[in-house]
């Protein structure tokens, strides 16, 4: 049982990490869109990236802004995690 738990653990824990560090960037990206395009637009909803399917299939301008602006978060973010457990003492 121990072994299970050094195997599973560590891969639900990363698993959860990465869903909520990419749900927080969708967020902020979403807040963001607006201001990157400098044109009113409604940025789709969190739900939507998650549980919608047919809404991936139909990427407008919009919808790729947000996705390239979290990405760009979350990259951001991972750098600065590497970095500090690369050079942190």
């Amino acid at each position: 049982m121990n072994a299970l738990d050094e195997l599973v653990f560590p891969g639900v824990a990363l698993f959860f990490a990465s869903l909520v560090l990419t749900t927080i960037s969708l967020w902020v990206a979403g807040r963001l869109t607006p201001w990157f395009m400098q044109e009113a637009v409604d940025p789709p909803s969190l739900r939507s990236y998650f549980l919608e399917p047919s809404a991936d299939m139909s990427l407008n301008r919009v919808r790729f802004t947000t996705m390239g602006i979290a990405a760009a978060i979350m990259l951001a973010v991972l750098l600065v995690l590497a970095i500090g457990i690369r050079f942190g003492r």
